[in-house]
This record gives C-alpha cells, structure tokens and sequence, in this order.
C-alpha cells in the first residue's frame, strides 16, 4: 500500500491543511486534513479537505465502521492539537482513542502546536515576560496537569512526535521541530513598505485570556502613538481571514508578540508579506533554533521606543523584511516540512 496521510483535527491557524497540502506537493504522497463539524453551529475560518459529524462517534456502536469511512486508503494518521479526533475537548481521551486507532492499522504520529504541551513553570523558568505570569492561578494549574499529561502520552507511545514551534523543543526533546507552512505567493504585496509619512501598524489582539500576545501591553502603547501623530494604528477584531490577510499585506508593521519568546504562523505571514515584524526571542530559542528570523525586538518596557523609532530606520528594516523574506522562502514554504515527514511516511526525501 501506498503511503497517505491524514491531519487533524485541530488545524490550528489552517496548519493540518498546510502541512497536508505540502506533502502532496513535495513528496507525491496523497494527503488531507480534516476536522469535526462544530458541536453547537459556527463557521470555518480555514479551510480544511474534509469534515465530519462528531456525534456519531459519541456511542461505541459503529464507531469503527465510521472510522474506516472517514480514513478509507489512508496509511498514516497525524493527530494534531493532542485533541482525540472524534470527542474534541475531552482531552483526557486521547490516549485510548489514538491507540485504537494504532490497533485499526494505522500509523500514528502526534503534533504538538503550543499551548498543548508548553510547560508553565518551565516557560516562566526560562523567559522573565512569560505570558504564563499574567494569567491567574487556576488557569494555570489547568494547564500545568493538561501540558504534563501530553508530554507524558508522547513520550511513553513511542510515536514520531513533531512540533510547531522552535521553542516547544524544549518541552519535546524526543520531537522533530516541523516548520509552519504559508503560501508565500498568496502572502505576497506590492505595497511599498514604510513610504508613508506615518507609518501603517497593526497589531491582531489575542483572543485568548490571559492574552498570550501580551496585548494588554502593545494596544496602549500603540494608540497613544497613534494619538501623537507618530503613527497610524489599526487593531482588527473579528474580521474574516481573508480581509486580514489583506490589511497585513498593505501594512508597514505588525506587531506579533511579546510575551510568547518565539514566533508562530502569524510572524511567518507579516514576514511573507514583507512587512516590519516586532516580536521577541527570547534567549533560550536563540540558543536551540536551527536559524531565526530578524525580528524588530521589543519588550513591554521598550515597546514605545522601539516603535517610535521606526520612521528613523526606513532603509534599515526595508532591508531587514526583504532578509525574512528570503527567510521564509527557505524554513516556511512547504518543503522543509514535508522533509521533516518524510521518513515517518517511508517516503525519500
């Protein structure tokens, strides 16, 4: 039988879906993301191959039946998000569902994308503006025994384990750092960066509580910018994928984060865009990551300089976006991570 893969369920920033589609294109391996129909109604705001109901898969009559309906001609089975792929938020399933599937015939791997088995203490440990100290006790806690128990099913299966992020190699050591994927072309603007006389920044407030972004330290900053005249502030709420894409790709600067220490999909985007990208690094991804991005670096305590001086530094981070720009082209189009999967799938690379 041919290799053929399947992601999700999780799909986190549209990842499944990207990864899926650079195996198919790298490696002539078929391959498709999936996820659940929502429980309770909503929409998709990433695309993904295939979707299915989760409740029929509540009951044990049929479920296998169903199982192989959903994965027919499909070898490999990534399971993303550390979330059971049939009962969603009942995290603490996934390890007997995923081994049922193990026993169905398929070959499993697990991909971590953060926040499913970043360590609190550990983050907090080793960067002083962890995000993990503004959140309060409970949620922490929550997460300490979430994380632990993630950590623990993927080092005692035995599966390939693969993971998003730099910094989360920290937290895997026996994991494969698999590269977010964009479509570079899709990313791709034409607006001149940083020839305005204020300069277009926008920031995408986390939706997350405690914000992980560290929102609540960039928006205050950026209006009261704003308000002098220095620059030009826009932070969307609620808009569609598509029309954000579009507000990133026209605009100078986007400020990620600054209290992660690493940088994910929303990064690797503003950089495909060729646009300025404020975050941070902190120094323990520095000394682990294979190669880094040049982000323009800021601290809650250094945010407003480092911004205000941007107008000073027009031809300085023009040449610094094209450089992540050639970045991105090389660790976040696609054929590094099918690489990464490539001898998990039998495939040669």
């Amino acid at each position: 039988m041919d290799p053929s893969l399947a992601i999700g369920p999780s799909n986190y920033a549209g990842q499944a879906t990207a990864w899926a589609r650079a195996v198919k294109a790298n490696l002539g391996v078929e391959a498709w993301a999936f996820s659940g129909l929502p429980l309770r109604g909503g929409t998709f705001e990433f695309e993904v191959d295939k979707l299915f109901s989760r409740v029929g898969f509540r009951l044990s009559w049929g479920w296998k039946t169903r199982t192989r309906r959903l994965f027919g001609g499909v070898s490999h089975v990534a399971l993303d998000g550390f979330k059971t792929f049939a009962r969603w938020n009942r995290h603490g399933e996934l390890p007997a569902d995923a081994k049922r599937l193990e026993r169905m015939g398929f070959r499993m791997g697990l991909i971590a994308h953060g926040s499913d088995v970043r360590d609190p203490l550990a983050h907090i440990a080793r960067d002083e503006w962890s995000y993990f100290t503004v959140g309060d006790e409970a949620w922490r806690s929550t997460l300490i025994r979430q994380t632990e128990r993630n950590r623990t099913f993927s080092r005692d299966v035995g599966w390939p384990v693969f993971y998003s992020t730099p910094d989360l190699g920290y937290d895997l050591p026996h994991g494969t750092w698999l590269p977010v994927v964009v479509d570079i072309d899709a990313w791709a603007s034409n607006v001149p960066l940083l020839e305005r006389k204020r300069p277009l920044v926008v920031h995408v407030p986390s939706q997350r509580n405690p914000p992980i972004k560290g929102t609540q330290f960039i928006d205050p900053v950026l209006r009261q910018l704003h308000d002098d005249g220095v620059i030009e502030y826009v932070a969307p709420t609620g808009l569609p994928h598509r029309e954000l894409m579009a507000l990133v790709r026209r605009c100078d600067v986007l400020v990620d984060q600054l209290l992660f220490g690493s940088y994910g999909v929303a990064a690797v985007e503003a950089m495909a865009a060729g646009r300025v990208t404020v975050g941070r690094l902190n120094d323990d991804v520095r000394a682990r990551a294979e190669r880094l991005p040049e982000f323009l670096e800021a601290t809650p305590e250094t945010l407003r300089e480092v911004i205000a001086s941007v107008r000073d530094r027009r031809d300085e981070l023009r040449a610094q976006a094209e450089r992540n720009l050639q970045f991105v082209r090389t660790w976040h189009d696609g054929r590094l991570s099918a690489q990464r999967l490539a001898g998990w799938l039998g495939v040669e690379r």
